[in-house]
């Protein structure tokens, strides 16, 4: 690791002390070095081997540096991690000079290193969770499958028979093209739910970086804490709202109790927040607990997938018009049959919209003053919307 941030921790070093300065690994070879002598990376700094073995700060005369290969006057010392050394910090000068400095540059050695390794830890973590997630989003739900994930979740410390609500949360909008580099875990909306669902239970993955989706799958001790989840949700989306301008849409499904019910409440929260996308209800937080007509809906569309749906909806579907056949159809049902409301809904003039009704009785036999036939017709609508 050490390799990694040793030019930059000689980089930083140097404009500080304005002294030049190496950094060797645990062998004493030279892996970083200021501007000025980075043609020393790869030779053997043997001031270090003698200094790390000892593990305190060593003092370099012009005799000294005689004896010992690729040493210059100045000051080595060791680089500690955990009480492990691994590597050392060389300071060219006048040893009386740069001492003043040793301490300085060593702690800014280590806690960049620190950083790096929490850093470093923290994307592999983040990985193996994105790892479990996915198993348990594409389990096929045979005993040896659902063994493996719990085994694995295990592994990472998570109890994946405890109940959990599968929340999605993600942007409408596409992620600007400035913000597509950051780090998905280092995001607004990542640190809003971190804050919100901070139960070492919690489990937060990305599914989207596109659109900065989130899935949660938030530990919970019993159906009561339901509520508890809608407000961390709805604090979510006022707090990046006001904090940020960001606006979030969230679907909540219903507490799961095992690996396989978790795979269903994630489709199920998929679900239900593309209802909240797609503009199929009102709400930028939907529940399938307060949503019963989206709820039979999205069963009904889990249904009929693949399947024939009313055939005049395939006619329509064929038309050229059919956005606005479709548009017509549910703004008339959505409007509560209001043919004045349907026309400010549309934009249209009442004889366009008196038009458009025949339009539709005489090319399709659909007659949107028959009540039955014309719900049927909308919830077809609604499950093909779904569906695509």
């Amino acid at each position: 690791m050490l390799k990694y941030v040793a030019e930059e921790i000689a980089s930083v070093a140097t404009n500080i002390t304005g002294y030049a300065i190496i950094i060797t690994d645990d062998k004493g070879i030279v892996i970083g070095a200021d501007s000025e002598n980075i043609s020393r990376i790869g030779e053997l700094h043997e001031a270090s081997i003698e200094v790390m073995a000892q593990g305190r700060m060593k003092k370099h005369t012009e005799e000294d540096c005689k004896r010992l290969k690729g040493t210059y006057p100045g000051i080595t010392m060791p680089i500690a991690i955990h009480d492990d050394i691994v590597g050392s910090i060389g300071i060219k000068g006048e040893s009386a000079e740069v001492e003043k400095y040793g301490m300085l540059v060593k702690m800014i050695a280590e806690i960049m290193l620190k950083d790096r390794i929490e850093a470093e830890s923290a994307h592999i973590k983040y990985e193996n969770l994105q790892m479990l997630v996915t198993m348990i989003i594409t389990s096929g739900g045979s005993e040896l499958t659902e063994s493996a994930i719990d085994n694995q979740g295990k592994l990472l410390g998570y109890n994946l028979s405890l109940e959990r609500v599968p929340i999605l949360i993600s942007r409408k909008e596409a992620v600007p093209e400035s913000e597509k580099r950051r780090e998905m875990y280092e995001t607004e909306v990542f640190h809003a739910i971190r804050k919100q669902f901070s139960n070492r239970q919690d489990i937060i993955v990305v599914m989207d970086s596109g659109f900065e989706r989130y899935l949660i799958f938030a530990a919970v001790d019993s159906a009561r804490d339901t509520e508890t989840v809608y407000d961390k949700c709805r604090t979510i989306q006022k707090e990046l709202k006001e904090n940020s301008g960001i606006s979030v849409y969230i679907g909540i499904d219903r507490i799961c109790y095992s690996i396989d019910t978790m795979k269903e409440g994630y489709e199920r929260a998929a679900m239900l927040l593309d209802s909240a996308l797609l503009g199929l209800t009102d709400k930028s937080i939907v529940r399938i607990t307060d949503i019963p007509l989206e709820r039979m809906i999205m069963e009904a569309a889990e249904y009929y997938e693949g399947k024939n749906l009313e055939s005049r909806i395939r006619n329509i579907l064929q038309d050229k018009n059919a956005a606005m056949h479709m548009d017509l159809i549910l703004n008339w049902c959505e409007s509560m049959f209001n043919f004045a409301e349907t026309a400010r809904r549309l934009g249209v003039h009442k004889n366009t919209l008196t038009y458009r009704f025949e339009k539709l009785r005489d090319d399709y036999g659909i007659d949107l003053h028959d009540f039955g036939s014309t719900i049927a017709i909308y919830l077809c609508i609604r499950i093909t919307k779904l569906n695509n």
